[in-house]
């Protein structure tokens, strides 16, 4: 009987599996708006539901994720990158509450609500959390041990 569902539940997996295109058709709005927007876009990989197709790719030493509805309006972008990224101003917002510690990665989020910074940062014992908005406000989210020491 266990071999029987076991069974019957692999072939219903590999047939939804099946049933998923391999290569997203996107929408002729949402391909105008990405490549307006993002020029530079290197292994460029989709996604699409029925409301929004969302594409991930690289551009220089940045990763992206962006999404764009169907109509062609881009809802949100997601980057991550190392510091050297990050605008000057958030970088010194960072470098002055946080001095001696090394900025480990970013993830840049933008969306109609404007943009925040989530920030890893770390010594040689902790780990650290940092969220800045807009406009500047550093806030510590979590810290940790690292586990790695």
């Amino acid at each position: 009987m266990k071999l029987f569902i076991l069974t019957a539940a692999l072939s219903l997996g590999l047939n939804a599996m099946a049933a998923v295109p391999a290569d997203p058709t996107v929408n002729e709005k949402v391909l105008k708006t990405f490549n307006q927007v993002f020029t530079e876009a290197q292994d460029v990989q989709w996604s699409t539901t029925a409301h929004y197709s969302e594409a991930s790719f690289r551009s220089d030493a940045v990763s992206t994720r962006a999404m764009i509805d169907n109509n062609g309006v881009l809802i949100r972008t997601i980057r991550y990158y190392k510091e050297s990224n990050l605008p000057s101003a958030v970088l010194y917002k960072i470098k002055k509450n946080y001095e001696g510690k090394e900025v480990y990665g970013v993830t840049e989020i933008t969306n109609n609500e404007g943009t925040t910074y989530h920030v890893v940062i770390r010594d040689s014992r902790n780990l650290y959390k940092v969220t800045v908005d807009d406009s500047g406000t550093v806030q510590q989210t979590a810290k940790y041990k690292r586990g790695d020491k």
